[in-house]
């Protein structure tokens, strides 16, 4: 699988456009139910500023938010940024732009949610627990939790006065929401390099700074029309669908891939599952709680992820190298969000995806359904080897007209849908670099 540009997208047109999707080859308890453009910074091109005039004129060098290690970051460098006027900058045209998003939190032991309200990073906006996914029809029926769709994602990104050249950090003291909110953003077409991960969250960041409380003020955030379409492609290869899945477990079996499957469910415990994705390898990122705000396992120490070498590390024990395949899952797609944003962002592997509906939806589609809803034999995971165990009753209500074949474009609608976003209406490749929107940028 591929990017998909959006401009490429328009020129394809209909089912040959979307068609591009389909094919794959040549119940967690913490988890959530162009070339004459002017260069950034300038009105005419003709110069490019990194930095602020001082007083003598001389020009002060500027923090380059996208010049970081990795996507992770520490409260030290937010806070070099916030100093250096970075975070919330009014002008649209400055080339190094912040926005925080903060990301609730939900504690499933007594229900509650730490809110927005209760404190943040400076200038930090909401991004609410409902904006991090949603229930979407793909396949033969519909599932939940899915990657949010185009127009949710738009409405956080103007909230938070984005445009193409802002670098977003996302904050939150959940690891599994944090990074499921670094994979969404990845997923809609923002480089790595766009993206950070404050470690340790708005908590750590409190521990050695202020954080703000009270409710989110739309004035602190400059007014922006900024969409997902703005970044041209999408990038549906950091995802994987269920057919798609299926396809590649049924290739892996062959011996026609090498793809590594990452179960990332608990393991252990009276709540561990006795059945997973065939070949998969047990890798859970969350092996237990220390704590309301933090986590004692490999990566995530008080809410901290570990060093690169030590990730690395883990993964090299595994078995996984830069140069595999790697799919990632879990009960809902939130703790494979880790293991994602672990490869992706911090060890920068390039061939990493995530099975978006993960064992939720994987266990819909086995026999034990009634007539009506029981996929045919190509669609069946308890059939071809695709489990390892008995994955017992289902839930799968189908609810297309037709079964799709899983090589086609019509089994994969959520990602057709999206590149559809992607394209924004436009019908014409040359009317869409006429109407250009400059985002407000």
């Amino acid at each position: 699988m591929t990017s998909i540009d959006r401009r490429r997208f328009l020129v394809a047109t209909g089912a040959v456009g979307v068609a591009s999707v389909a094919g794959c080859l040549g119940d967690d308890d913490d988890e959530d139910p162009s070339a004459d453009e002017p260069e950034p910074g300038t009105e005419d091109g003709t110069e490019s500023k990194t930095g602020d005039e001082t007083d003598e004129g001389e020009t002060e060098e500027l923090p380059d938010p996208t010049d970081t290690e990795t996507a992770l970051i520490e409260p030290a460098t937010l806070n070099e940024w916030h100093d250096a006027g970075l975070v919330n900058n009014h002008d649209m045209t400055h080339p190094h732009r912040v926005a925080v998003l903060r990301i609730d939190d939900w504690y499933p032991e007594d229900g509650t949610i730490q809110s927005y309200e209760d404190g943040h990073v400076p200038g930090a906006v909401p991004w609410e627990g409902g904006e991090l996914h949603a229930a979407r029809t793909e396949g033969l029926g519909s599932a939940a939790p899915m990657v949010a769709p185009g127009d949710v994602v738009d409405e956080v990104l103007v909230r938070a006065g984005a445009c193409p050249r802002t670098t977003i950090v996302v904050s939150g003291s959940k690891p599994l929401r944090v990074a499921r909110g670094y994979w969404t953003l990845r997923y809609w077409g923002f480089p790595r390099e766009r993206i950070k991960v404050l470690n340790g969250g708005y908590h750590a960041y409190g521990e050695e700074y202020d954080l703000e409380t009270g409710a989110f003020d739309p004035e602190t955030t400059p007014d922006s029309t900024f969409s997902v379409q703005a970044n041209d492609e999408l990038n549906n290869d950091l995802r994987v669908g269920i057919a798609q899945m299926i396809q590649r477990v049924d290739n892996l079996n062959a011996g026609e891939s090498d793809d590594v499957i990452l179960e990332n469910r608990q393991e252990a415990g009276p709540s561990a599952p006795d059945v997973m994705i065939e070949n998969a390898i047990w890798d859970n990122p969350l092996a237990g709680h220390a704590g309301d705000h933090h986590f004692d396992t490999f990566e995530v120490e008080g809410a901290y992820f570990k060093e690169p070498d030590v990730v690395e590390a883990h993964y090299d024990e595994l078995g996984v190298s830069a140069n595999d395949t790697v799919i990632t899952y879990c009960g809902s797609g939130y703790r494979a969000a880790i293991s994602f944003f672990l490869l992706d962002g911090v060890l920068g592997h390039d061939d990493v995806m995530l099975y978006d509906g993960s064992w939720r939806q994987w266990a819909q589609y086995d026999g034990n359904n009634d007539d009506e809803h029981t996929p045919p034999d190509e669609w069946r995971i308890d059939l071809h080897d695709r489990t390892d165990g008995d994955t017992g009753d289902s839930d799968l209500e189908i609810l297309v007209d037709e079964i799709p074949e899983l090589q086609s474009a019509e089994a994969n609608q959520v990602e057709g849908e999206d590149l559809e976003y992607m394209a924004g209406g436009e019908a014409d490749d040359d009317d869409a670099d006429d109407d250009e929107d400059d985002w407000a940028c």
